[in-house]
């Protein structure tokens, strides 16, 4: 029985390794602070944002790798603002990614790259 598992194991986790994909990004060219802690009340203008973008990995990364430029979105949206709070950044995907992923045998691996914040006028 144990031994049974294990080699289910072994073949299963190349297959689940490669589904997984990484996602590096460098915050420091934005002109204004960024900060992961929600605006304080005493903020004059909190103003929620979200924006998407789609991160590519092309046959595991032998044809190139496609990422959003993080750093270029903040920027694009802090534009008038004086700084940005409650910034997170998260991988998610929909049933066409998913499909696309997985009738590429993997091959092409596709999610959506989801920026939120606060920009806050102080």
């Amino acid at each position: 029985m144990r031994l049974r598992f294990v080699r289910r194991s072994a073949l299963l986790a190349p297959w689940l390794a490669v589904a997984c994909v990484s996602f590096d990004y460098d915050l420091s060219s934005v002109p204004v602070p960024v900060s992961a802690k929600p605006a304080e009340a005493g903020a004059r203008e909190v103003v929620p944002f979200r924006v998407e973008a789609r991160n590519v990995l092309w046959f595991d990364g032998l044809f190139g790798h496609t990422p959003p430029d993080v750093a270029a979105l903040v920027t694009e949206q802090a534009r008038g603002h004086d700084r940005v709070a409650a910034f997170k950044v998260r991988h998610d995907t929909n049933f066409h990614q998913w499909l696309l992923t997985h009738l590429s045998l993997t091959l092409v691996r596709m999610k959506t790259v989801v920026i939120t914040g606060q920009l806050v006028n102080d």
